[in-house]
């Protein structure tokens, strides 16, 4: 593990304008930079970098943060591969914690693996490109394949000899150790202790993990023999899990973001076909079925994911149930059919991309309706084959996590198969509740599980109460709290001592005397949380809010102190405009007198709802109550010259 002083300093070093400004035109606006938003289409810049408090703003979607928060978004690392880019960039090391003999023992095996693989990957390149056996075999294959030269490269393709053991013999020479190649999936060992190539006669597709480092191997035999399996793969290691990777996700996750939507395929070749063809937001699951972890690695760039079939329809009707969890993880899914005898790739190689891409596009199916229509044609009007159709057909719908949709999907499909509607609402009643008891334990349903067929009723809308004023005293607080203050009750004299105090102890002893509570859940949070810093310093202070774990805080309270109008525009301008920094004591009493009447104007409410329903005694005691709290309302409307309403 990283260790804490090693992220403090490079969290100390990275600048906020230089770090965005590697992926983003930005271009100086006074005191900050402005520039298109990268994380939706725009035509004029609201995206604002703000070196000073070292964090960005988009206006336009609201997206926020500082210069890990960016990394993590725009290039999809995680928080570790944030530091770890940003440690680079500022050639920062990273001394690591000491750990566990267990994790020490487990971190050296990844990374004596992640070597060897590396090592691997360009011996079989080199063995590829300049050897005979390489170039006659390997290479033709790949040609033969239509692969150009550039995407065999980029691919990291390679070969790895026929006969003898020709890798073991030259890893082994280079120092790496036979247990640690067996792990990695290169050699096996014979009876008598010696190795052989496990990949021999294969030329070779490497797996890249998201950070483009290659963490496992396929390679494919160029046999005929259907005895031989066509392809090898590496074992699981360290390094190396096979239901948490997607082949070619490191070149196709950036274009899955660009595009909205992942186009997900069977095999290596599928892949390498279509990005040649100038469509990169491809990845594959390697011929395995699709693995939860899969679709929520997916999930991380998109929430659409759209399949692509060879037009087998045994192999089809295999991959269905890897299909219904993409639905239960909330992903939108569609099909396309390739015609018979066509896939991916040979679609690909003996299509432009135009052609290629207008095709998805076309015959793209939401998944529920090619379901229903596959099912029901191979039913061929036997009443029950037609049911199972329909029962498996609501399982998948049941497992959509949205409520409307669901409610469409079942319109849809009652139509689709000549069913009436009603019917399957309660198929798919049973199926919610069988979920439901499968998740919890018991027998007892909650009625909205059961409520299927329509969607939840709309909210009415919602009283703010004083949200507003409670986010606006919130946001001058995190911005002036620290400025020195002379409170408007202050005594003196001549000969007295002005007694100061900052902004944050005035606004937390005008609710205190007053007993005023804050009802914002995340105003109240930051608020404990800035109490909680006591007498740090401004800057430090907001850097505990720009890094705060709780992602709802941290945009909060972003979007509270990022200004979204520049004075220097005005100034440019000549037009004179008031700063409220010029005029804070005025800002801070109008804020907290316009929250208390609110405040009051609420309690007012309530009294009155009271009286209502009252008996004569309390009657009585709440009639006091409210003409006391007119007469405070009253006072707080002279301060501020406002007429108040009784």
């Amino acid at each position: 593990m990283i260790r804490p002083d090693a992220i403090q300093q490079v969290k100390d070093a990275a600048r906020i304008d230089e770090v965005v400004g590697q992926f983003v035109n930005l271009k100086r606006k006074g005191p900050r930079f402005l520039g298109l938003c990268p994380f939706h289409n725009e035509k004029t810049p609201s995206f604002n970098v703000v070196p000073a408090m070292g964090i960005y703003k988009c206006f336009g979607c609201g997206e926020s943060g500082d210069s890990i928060g960016f990394l993590i978004k725009h290039e999809h690392h995680s928080y570790v591969e944030a530091i770890r880019w940003l440690a680079k960039y500022y050639n920062i090391e990273l001394p690591e914690e000491e750990a566990t003999p267990e994790q020490a023992a487990e971190q050296t095996e990844r990374e004596s693996i992640a070597v060897i693989q590396a090592w691997a990957q360009k011996w079989s390149s080199e063995h590829l490109w300049e050897t005979d056996e390489g170039k006659r075999i390997g290479l033709s294959y790949f040609h033969e394949r239509g692969f150009r030269d550039d995407i065999i490269k980029q691919f990291q393709l390679g070969y790895v000899p026929e006969f003898g053991n020709a890798f073991s013999i030259s890893a082994i020479a280079n120092g790496f150790n036979p247990e640690l190649l067996e792990k990695a999936g290169w050699i096996k060992r014979r009876e008598d202790g010696n190795a052989w190539d496990f990949f021999a006669g294969r030329v070779t597709f490497p797996v890249h993990g998201l950070s483009g480092q290659i963490i496992a191997f396929g390679a494919r035999t160029l046999k005929s023999d259907k005895k031989l399996p066509k392809y090898f793969n590496s074992p699981e290691s360290a390094l190396y899990v096979k239901s948490r990777s997607l082949y070619g996700i490191a070149f196709a996750k950036k274009a899955i973001v660009e595009q909205g939507t992942c186009l997900l395929v069977e095999g290596y070749t599928d892949v390498i076909s279509l990005h040649q063809a100038g469509i990169a937001n491809v990845v594959a699951s390697s011929g395995t079925s699709l693995t939860v972890e899969q679709v929520r690695l997916i999930k991380r760039y998109s929430t659409s994911v759209t399949i692509l079939y060879d037009g087998d329809p045994a192999g089809i009707k295999a991959s269905l149930r890897g299909i219904d969890l993409i639905l239960a993880e909330g992903l939108s899914v569609k099909v396309v059919l390739f015609p018979d005898g066509e896939d991916p790739d040979s679609f690909a190689r003996k299509r432009p991309s135009s052609e290629v891409l207008d095709f998805i596009a076309k015959e793209a199916k939401d998944f529920i309706v090619f379901k229903a229509d596959m099912l029901v044609r191979e039913a061929e009007g036997d009443p029950v084959k037609k049911a199972a159709a329909i029962h498996e057909i609501v399982a998948s719908i049941a497992l959509v996590p949205d409520h409307v949709l669901r409610s469409l999907y079942l319109q849809q499909c009652s139509r689709l198969l000549g069913v009436q509607e009603q019917a399957l609402i309660s198929e798919m009643n049973k199926v919610l509740r069988q979920q439901y008891r499968k998740k919890v334990g018991g027998e007892e349903v909650p009625a909205e599980v059961l409520s299927a067929d329509v969607a939840p009723p709309q909210q009415e809308l919602q009283d703010l109460g004083t949200q507003p004023q409670e986010r606006e005293l919130l946001r001058l607080l995190l911005q002036y709290g620290h400025v020195p203050f002379m409170p408007i009750y202050a005594e003196f004299s001549p000969d007295a001592e002005v007694q100061m105090v900052t902004i944050a102890d005035w606004i937390f002893q005008e609710l205190e005397v007053d007993d005023l509570k804050l009802h914002d859940q995340l105003v109240n949070a930051a608020f404990g949380e800035y109490r909680q810093q006591g007498n740090s310093e401004p800057e430090s202070r907001l850097r505990h809010f720009i890094e705060n774990p709780s992602e709802e805080l941290k945009g909060f309270v972003l979007s509270l102190i990022t200004e979204r109008h520049q004075l220097d525009d005005w100034k440019r301008r000549k037009i004179h405009v008031v700063h409220e920094r010029d005029e804070l004591r005025t800002t801070v009493m109008l804020t907290l007198r316009r929250y208390k009447e609110r405040y009051v104007d609420l309690l007012l409410a309530d009294k009155s709802d009271a009286i209502k329903t009252a008996d004569e005694v309390d009657c009585e005691i709440l009639m006091k109550e409210k003409i006391a709290l007119e007469k405070f309302r009253s006072s707080l409307s002279a301060e501020s010259g406002r007429v108040s309403v009784g």
